[in-house]
């Protein structure tokens, strides 16, 4: 994954994600999904307004994976890339 835009990223295991008081909607959150866009949440609100304004429109990514999350703030779309594992032996 990557974004062709400056970003602020946070990486956190999900039990202290658990722990944060947030006042972001839940609404949309579907099981098992990997990827969301999140609107209204304290990680997006407490980083520098200097740099959201000099950014343009930001979009506060959240991406989910067995362990852990990672929150990213950026005004570029995110572009996937499957990266295919060597066979071993």
């Amino acid at each position: 994954m990557s974004f062709d835009k400056q970003c602020i990223v946070r990486l956190l295991d999900e039990m202290p994600l658990s722990t944060e008081e947030d006042n972001s909607e839940t609404e949309g959150i579907v099981p098992e999904q990997f990827a969301y866009r999140i609107e209204g949440a304290a990680f997006a609100h407490s980083q520098s307004s200097a740099w959201k304004i000099a950014e343009g429109r930001v979009t506060h990514y959240l991406f989910v994976t067995g362990w852990a999350c990672m929150d990213v703030l950026t005004a570029g779309p995110p572009t996937f890339t499957v990266v295919t594992r060597p066979q071993e032996g």
